[in-house]
């Protein structure tokens, strides 16, 4: 009962997770970019601002449901060649850790403005494409 609880907390936290990469990239920036800039300035810190609260809380559910869930897997990730099932682990694994490495890097730029408009961008179609691919493996690990 608690594996299926955990399963399912961590694919509605992914699901949100990805759903708000995939708004900003897609809906959001391209709207914004059709705005003047004082309302272009004001959306972005209005939605930067409650996008922010909320995929904190968002990421703390899924990697702790995560971390949850690949714990009785661990000795797996000894040998990542040994199953397709161990290798597309540790590639996820690998890319969660990516993931948290992008969102370092934006909070660091962010905090020194040392990053532009262009340079969000590219940072969150990056994280797109990480989660993407972190989803297609952990869907392709119980397939293969």
């Amino acid at each position: 009962m608690l594996y299926l609880a955990l399963k399912t907390l961590h694919l509605l936290m992914a699901i949100a997770f990805v759903g708000t990469l995939f708004f900003q990239v897609f809906i959001f920036a391209p709207v914004a970019r059709q705005l003047p800039e004082d309302q272009r300035g004001r959306l972005a810190v209005l939605f930067g601002h409650q996008a922010r609260h909320i995929i904190h809380w968002v990421a703390l559910f899924l990697y702790g449901a995560g971390i949850a869930l690949v714990w009785p897997y661990r000795a797996m990730l000894a040998d990542p060649l040994a199953s397709s099932f161990s290798l597309l682990l540790s590639l996820k694994l690998m890319l969660a850790v990516l993931i948290i490495g992008h969102y370092v890097a934006m909070i660091v730029l962010r905090s020194k403005e040392r990053i532009t408009d262009r340079g969000m961008r590219m940072l969150n179609i990056s994280l797109l494409a990480h989660a993407v691919a972190l989803v297609i493996c952990a869907k392709a690990m119980f397939i293969l």
